[in-house]
């Protein structure tokens, strides 16, 4: 899907993810992009995606939070079988 601000854009928006403020601050400041940063601790989602193509100046909003846990292991603890 192509968002009607990627036309004609030249700045290829990385993937934030996992990353603190201050390294996607730094990050876009040097591309040439705008950062909106949303919440606090670590990069969690952004948009556009990365891959996106932007112009320079272009927002890029990034959303900041806990992690989500990639397994189920913590709630199958939650469900111990008592005697």
């Amino acid at each position: 899907m192509t968002l009607s601000v990627d036309e004609g854009g030249d700045i290829t928006v990385p993937d934030f993810s996992g990353k603190t403020m201050r390294e996607v601050t730094d990050e876009c400041l040097r591309l040439g992009l705008n950062p909106v940063l949303v919440g606090t601790s670590l990069a969690t989602g952004q948009t556009p995606a990365a891959g996106a193509k932007l112009k320079h100046g272009a927002k890029v909003t990034v959303e900041f939070g806990a992690a989500e846990p990639k397994s189920g292991k913590q709630q199958g603890k939650s469900q111990v079988t008592k005697k």
